[in-house]
């Protein structure tokens, strides 16, 4: 019997990207693509999300908000919000038990001021950015919410799963095999990837800008590598995705951007 009973990629605003310049060897124009949110059902833990997509509320921090814009191209709208994507579902906000976070960029966190009522899980490193990073220029700073709110820390998966040959670490994110989370970091600090086995989906984040990376020969280009938190680790996690794909060939692979 299934632990996660539905699970649908909902687009929560669009981002701009000019491939041509990101990546070398590539002829593809400016894309509009979309800012991608996972909503899952699990059997007994309730209505879940992977990241919440953006909202005005990034605008509060007025420079950092310019600044974010001029490198990212982010638009989103009220018919895009998180909230407008769960109606469309027809569900109330409120149903939502848990989010979890790929990172602390505006895009992927920025609406979890709009939900109700959560527990936020993610890995004991990323909280850690969340509540110590005190970089009063951090946009993240002025959108999250202001009361407290649960949080918690995976702890690590014990069982097998194919991960483990190309991660040194996988963590049980819901405590019971059904999501499994690895370090990619690069693009940014404490960026995580999911892995939802009976889905047989990786949720592979920012690690690159989609899955055309994993089979072409594309290589970030300076300002693309430019751009990152840190360049090598994200060259090393786009070698290491590349290993699990070409391993694992029935792993469907979906970015924060996939179309």
């Amino acid at each position: 019997m299934n632990k996660i009973t539905s699970l649908r990629i909902l687009p929560c605003g669009y981002e701009e990207f000019k491939m041509s310049e990101l990546y070398v060897n590539s002829d593809f124009k400016t894309e509009i693509l979309p800012i991608n949110v996972i909503l899952m059902e699990h059997r007994k833990l309730g209505h879940i999300l992977i990241n919440t997509g953006c909202t005005k509320e990034m605008k509060k921090n007025a420079i950092s908000y310019s600044k974010y814009i001029v490198r990212r191209k982010v638009s989103f709208k009220k018919e895009d919000t998180v909230i407008a994507q769960l109606e469309k579902e027809k569900m109330d906000p409120i149903c939502i038990k848990k989010v979890l976070l790929t990172h602390a960029n505006a895009e992927c966190c920025g609406a979890l001021p709009l939900l109700p009522k959560y527990e936020l899980l993610a890995t004991a490193q990323l909280l850690c950015v969340i509540k110590f990073d005190n970089d009063s220029d951090n946009i993240i700073k002025s959108t999250f919410p202001k009361e407290n709110i649960p949080m918690k820390a995976f702890n690590v998966f014990k069982g097998e799963t194919p991960l483990k040959s190309c991660f040194k670490y996988v963590y049980d994110a819901l405590g019971d095999g059904s999501v499994l989370a690895v370090d990619i970091r690069g693009a940014a600090n404490a960026m995580t990837g999911y892995f939802i086995p009976e889905e047989k989906i990786f949720f592979a984040a920012d690690a690159a800008i989609d899955e055309r990376v994993l089979d072409s020969d594309l290589f970030p280009s300076e300002k693309l590598l430019s751009m990152q938190y840190d360049a090598d680790d994200y060259i090393s996690v786009i070698a290491t995705l590349r290993r699990l794909h070409r391993e694992n060939p029935d792993i469907k692979f979906i970015f924060s951007h996939s179309k």
